[in-house]
């Protein structure tokens, strides 16, 4: 085993057959935080992006927090519910882009697809980046920036818990659930455990609130509301990561739906309860936004004082921060590979590295990810508002899909299931106008570019393979037909054989020519050095082959471009094939490869762009050869 090979099995453990795939679905206590983690954690970030909004309007209009909590609370309960309906529907998995390809038509499938692709993108940058503002607020130490050099250990630090984030993924799914299982739940009680014992302290009269902000602008009429609407679409940011269940359904125990439901009612319960208490508890202990410390900081911090309890739940809110990004880890390479399935991305998304996971779709996803985190300086406050807009959409498509799904198959029971998922649609497609206008200019429209630019991308590889399938596989009789008589037939054969000295390389290739049985048989030299021509020239002579030796001048030492053009001149065609023989040695280390000019590489990358020409390799291993030739 080699080193690479060792190091990625330390990395990412032994590889796991594919018999062994059930073995690899997750049961429910796993299933929570894979793929609900990301809805869980916003309740860290959804209350202060309310608030950050509202202080715009006047310290009174922090009263409104609650009231569009609540609001937010009743969206997802019929998206909740909506999305139990997609899980049932789509036991194999019903992302938004399958329901809306499905039943709206491509377009808008590649426009749920494209939605979710930034989505998910932006959840990793996001949740990472809320992580590492967490972990700074109670360790401002580990900041260390400078002038020249502002945020960079936050995004080195990002960038950091990306890559491991990205490594427990390539470990596998069942590996990363049991890794993610604890943190997850750790947050949760810490984060109940602040709720309940901050609302008892509350009404105890036992809770020391901040002095009520005063001052500011007061705002009132349409500028109000316009104030309340952008603090709504920032609460919204807690709907990410709903739909991720629905989207790997395969991937939970038997019976799969009936799991991926529980396991979604279970998701929407807890983020309703901590998103309402956590908010409750920021209004009535007039929490601000600041700068230095987060909303959920300075909540535990009253409740919990500066103790074990308060560093816990910093701790727990970073790790599931950070592990938020998981769900985009699952879901992002399961909708890539399905993508690449319809033709609509490369194929290679559709691979399963050795633990049976879309590696491929992993690593773009992390590459994606960190690109955007270096470009907005891991900041929280610049990143939301790109987030949700791609995902409100796509719930929106998926829902409106599900209900001409309804009206299609009529099934028992279908008409309360279309009033369900067309609420559900109506609601989300409120919300996606509300989030598109109040964020457009804060970098919606950035999300919007991107989704455009990947739907172009969709059709464009959806045409180049539909293109490709044109030439490979028959698409009628007459062609199956024609097919069989060029299998039959022989077609002209010319072989070229590209000579730099004699060895027994030359004379293996000159024994493979004459067995191709060709119609014309080539040697050829390209003539960049005058004097090793001319010993070349000499010693052929002297061995008589039976070939005779063409020399192509090359007035500017060139070797590449010679050949090729030698190679064109021989007019391949249809029914006139040029097979290029080129020797090549193969050396014992990798290292070894850079003592040599590697023409024969460069010779056969430049071939490839000939049309009708065929290209053979000799190699000639050297420690091999020599060995043979000893015995």
């Amino acid at each position: 085993m080699g080193a690479a090979s060792m190091i990625k099995r330390a990395l990412l453990g032994h590889p796991v057959a594919t018999a062994e795939e059930m073995q690899e679905r997750l049961p429910k206590k796993f299933a929570l935080p894979v793929f609900a983690s990301d809805a869980i954690s916003s309740t860290a970030y959804a209350t202060e992006e309310i608030l950050l909004a509202l202080v715009l309007a006047g310290a009174a209009a922090a009263a409104f927090s609650i009231y569009i909590a609540i609001a937010v609370v009743v969206l997802l309960v019929f998206v909740a519910l909506s999305y139990q309906q997609t899980v049932h529907a789509y036991p194999n998995g019903g992302g938004s882009y399958v329901v809306s390809r499905e039943n709206l038509g491509l377009l808008p499938g590649a426009a749920a697809a494209g939605s979710l692709m930034v989505d998910y993108v932006m959840t990793v940058a996001v949740s990472v980046a809320s992580g590492a503002a967490a972990i700074l607020a109670a360790f401002p130490s580990l900041a260390g920036d400078t002038a020249a050099h502002p945020d960079r250990n936050r995004i080195l630090i990002c960038i950091g818990l990306i890559i491991l984030v990205t490594l427990a993924n390539l470990r596998g799914v069942r590996e990363s659930g049991r890794f993610f299982a604890l943190p997850t739940f750790a947050f949760i009680l810490l984060c109940g455990g602040l709720v309940l014992v901050g609302l008892v302290r509350w009404i105890a009269g036992d809770l020391e609130a901040h002095p009520a902000a005063t001052g500011g602008a007061t705002l009132q009429g349409m500028a109000l509301l316009w104030i309340v609407l952008r603090a709504f679409s920032g609460g919204c940011s807690a709907m990410t990561g709903t739909e991720a269940i629905s989207n790997a359904v395969p991937a939970f125990k038997p019976p799969e739906s009936k799991n991926a439901s529980i396991t979604l009612g279970i998701m929407a319960a807890v983020l309703g309860f901590l998103l309402l208490g956590v908010t409750a508890l920021g209004q009535v202990l007039h929490v601000t936004p600041q700068e230095e410390n987060t909303v959920l900081g300075q909540i535990g911090h009253a409740v919990y004082g500066g103790g074990f309890f308060y560093y816990a739940l910093q701790i727990s809110t970073m790790a599931i921060l950070v592990l938020a990004a998981n769900t985009s880890f699952t879901g992002f390479p399961r909708l890539a590979s399905v993508l690449a399935r319809d033709g609509l991305m490369p194929r290679q998304f559709m691979n399963r590295g050795d633990k049976l996971v879309f590696s491929n779709g992993i690593i773009g996803l992390m590459v994606a990810a960190i690109a955007i985190l270096v470009i907005f300086r891991a900041k929280t406050h610049s990143l939301i508002p790109l987030y949700a807009v791609g995902v409100f959409s796509s719930f929106t498509l998926s829902q409106s899909g599900m209900v001409v799904r309804w009206f299609r198959l009529r099934t028992p029971g279908w008409r309360r299931r279309a009033v369900m998922n067309g609420v559900g649609a109506l609601l989300t497609g409120v919300v996606t106008a509300v989030v598109l206008v109040t964020k457009f200019t804060h970098g919606a429209y950035i999300v919007l570019i991107a989704v455009v630019v990947l739907i172009g991308a969709f059709y464009t590889v959806r045409r180049h393979y539909q293109r490709v399938a044109r030439y490979l596989e028959p698409q009628n009789e007459d062609q199956l037909e024609r097919l069989g008589q060029l299998a039959v037939s022989r077609l002209r054969t010319t072989v070229v054989l590209f000579v730099s000295q004699v060895n027994e390389l030359t004379a293996r290739s000159l024994a493979l020519g004459r067995g191709l049985s060709p119609d014309d048989f080539h040697a050829t030299t390209i003539a960049s050095d005058p004097e090793r021509v001319k010993a070349l020239q000499r010693t052929w002579a002297e061995m008589e082959i039976d070939v005779p030796l063409l020399v192509v001048d090359s007035p500017y030492r060139e070797f590449t471009r010679p050949a090729v053009e030698y190679v064109r001149s021989l007019r391949p065609g249809p029914k006139h094939t040029v097979t290029v023989i080129i020797p090549e040695f193969v050396v014992e280390h990798w290292w070894e490869n850079f003592l040599h000019n590697q023409n024969a590489l460069r010779l056969k990358a430049a071939l490839l762009g000939v049309p009708w020409v065929v290209v053979v390799s000799i190699p000639f291993h050297i420690g091999v050869q020599t060995e043979s030739q000893d015995e």
